[in-house]
């Protein structure tokens, strides 16, 4: 009992002190007042700072009324200031604020004066808007007619005006409205606002609940200048976002929270829910070999970014034709629904990505579910992507899943998972692709490529991967990870061809350089699965003699291709290298470069030396 009533009488005094504490902060309050105003006299729409104490922060929480009996538009406000234009009706007498209930009124008298104002543009809200909705304009010498005002917006869109007074007008943003100033003309003589109006693309709502604490990208838009953002980065379907040549885009650190971390997602083709049909999303980022554009963080640490998304709407595998995007909080898709009759757009373009740079990104909400340096989900044909440098992704350096697209001069260094990792049915094509997994990081599979997640059900999408890769390197890192490793790992009912590829360094427990999995895929070599002028240099083991294919049949040489300095990621080739003349033949199509040498380089300073003295390839830190 005693406990009880100690415990009873701490909660009384707990209670006394806040509520003392609560009538002393009460007292302690700067009551509402009108200090002064200024200018002190005007004619109707003269715009009037008002100074005091205790204002609403916000416009909307202010009520200004003049003698006369009329409000005052509030164009902007703070706890010591408000602007406002003096209305038409008011008379001379004292100007009254009223806020939550409580009411001050100035000492002094404001002075309406006779006259008509000069035109002036005070403020208009709001501040940004999609075409067709209504913007307020407030200010001074407005004509009393619609017809009176010509309302322009930038880019000489002339807007349709609703309402008219002589301080204010309301008027709808005009089709082919840019963003800048707006420009009101009465009578010859016109003025422009000082600050400029955003025209906003449209938004429909089921874009508003996409995931993360994101940035909506709603009409074309450029970004000229080194800029820094946070969280993810949509660019809704029939909106270009442009990356001029030598920027650097850097996003800020998400604290391992997963809504903030920052992307760029471009969306795919979406004939449903705006006004009118609307193709894929597209990010073009084209750089120069000298001035390429930059894509990182500001940390500069891996996983401290997601990373690049594209996705569209060209072919994949996935039962049903959709897929939902990897490593974000909810479902975002892809694809098409072919069960509810749509069909695939195998020339979809998400945009260009050349001579750029992807650095420090990658991220992972659960097993299964990660954001790669740069991920191709559907992507169709005409997308360009070539020139692309990966530094330090703790996923997989670039993804497929599903897709059309093609891909050259392809560099990644320091992926933490799979270099090259691609399923769902892509079948695009790929020549001069180099991945490094650089020492003393955590690595995984040179290439990982699957056919089909369900090869009994894969005919039933739109058949297995069939990858045409020609001329790629890949140098592991030596360092056993407990994992069975490979160079490259096919599986999953994959087709296509692998041809003049360098596997090399794989020294950890790796069984062979080229593995196909004994799964079904195995059939596929010789047929639909075909190799041929591939090397293997410094590798754990060559022996193919328990499986059920030979080195041969996956087109295997043991030989040492004689790289410049790998050490110091030169992957030319020596002059005289045995690599420099065994290629097998290239196809003749306007993709593939022709070539005879293996591996992704040619001869050191040769035309096919695309590596040497490449500022837009990122090699260390």
């Amino acid at each position: 009992m005693k406990f009880n009533l100690t415990k009873l009488a701490s909660l009384l005094a707990l209670a006394f002190v806040m509520i003392v504490s609560g009538c002393s902060s009460d007292s302690d309050e700067d009551p509402l007042a009108v200090n002064s105003f200024s200018p002190p006299s005007g004619t109707v729409g003269t715009e009037v700072t008002i100074s005091g104490q205790s204002f609403a922060p916000s416009a909307s929480g202010n009520t200004v009324t003049f003698a006369g009996d009329v409000d005052a538009s509030v164009t902007s406000a703070s706890e010591s200031q408000l602007s406002v234009t003096v209305p038409e009706g008011a008379m001379t007498g004292p100007i009254t604020v009223t806020v939550g209930g409580e009411s001050a009124s100035s000492s002094s008298d404001f002075t309406v004066e006779e006259g008509e104002a000069d035109l002036a543009i005070n403020s208009f809200s709001p501040k940004s808007a999609e075409v067709g909705e209504e913007v307020t304009i407030t200010g001074a010498g407005f004509a009393d007619t619609r017809s009176g005002n010509a309302v322009s917006f930038s880019g000489d869109a002339v807007a349709t005006v609703t309402s008219v007074s002589s301080t204010e007008l309301t008027v709808e943003v005009p089709q082919d409205a840019q963003d800048g100033p707006i420009t009101v003309e009465v009578d010859g003589n016109s003025v422009t606002s000082s600050e400029s109006f955003t025209v906003q693309g449209e938004i429909p709502a089921s874009y508003e609940d996409l995931p993360g604490n994101k940035t909506l990208i709603s009409r074309d838009e450029t970004w000229s200048n080194d800029t820094t953002l946070s969280g993810p980065q949509y660019v809704l379907p029939g909106v270009t976002l442009t990356v001029e040549e030598g920027v650097t885009v850097s996003f800020e650190y998400h604290n391992n929270n997963a809504d903030d971390v920052g992307t760029i997602i471009t969306l795919p083709a979406d004939d449903e829910n705006f006004s009118e049909d609307r193709p894929s999303g597209r990010l073009v980022a084209e750089g120069t070999a000298d001035n390429p554009i930059v894509f990182t963080s500001t940390q500069k640490e891996v996983a401290s970014w997601g990373g690049i998304i594209l996705a569209g709407e060209a072919s994949n595998n996935v039962p049903g034709g959709r897929g939902e995007i990897e490593g974000l909080s909810s479902g975002v898709q892809y694809g098409a629904d072919t069960n509810g009759g749509e069909s695939f757009n195998d020339n979809d373009d998400s945009g260009t990505l050349s001579y750029v740079q992807i650095n420090y990104s990658g991220y992972s909400i659960s097993d299964g579910s990660e954001l790669q340096a740069l991920t191709l989900y559907s992507v169709g044909s005409e997308t360009q992507i070539d020139h692309v440098s990966v530094f330090k992704s703790v996923d997989d350096g670039i993804e497929f899943f599903g897709g059309t697209v093609d891909v050259k001069y392809f560099v990644v260094v320091g992926a933490q998972d799979d270099t090259f990792d691609g399923d769902q049915g892509w079948s695009g094509h790929g020549q001069f692709w180099l991945g490094v997994q650089t020492e003393g990081l955590p690595t995984n599979r040179g290439f990982e490529n699957d056919g089909c997640a369900d090869q009994a059900d894969c005919d039933g999408g739109n058949g297995p991967s069939e990858f045409h890769v020609y001329n790629a390197t890949i140098w592991g890192n030596d360092n056993a990870n407990g994992e069975t490793m490979y160079g490259m790992m096919l599986r999953e009912g994959i087709t296509g061809e692998y041809k003049n590829i360098i596997v090399g360094n794989f020294g950890k427990n790796t069984v062979v350089p080229i593995y196909v999995e004994t799964d079904g895929t195995e059939s596929n070599v010789g047929s639909s699965l075909t190799f041929g002028g591939n090397i293997s240099f410094n590798n754990a083991s060559n022996d193919y003699s328990s499986l059920p294919y030979s080195v041969e049949d996956v087109g295997v040489t043991e030989i040492d291709p004689q790289f410049s300095d790998a050490a110091n990621y030169d992957f030319s080739l020596q002059s005289g290298s045995p690599a420099a003349t065994s290629g097998v033949a290239i196809p003749s199509d306007e993709f593939y470069s022709q070539v005879n040498f293996s591996g992704a380089v040619g001869v050191k300073d040769s035309e096919n030396d695309w590596t040497t003295n490449a500022n837009w390839i990122k090699w260390e830190d």
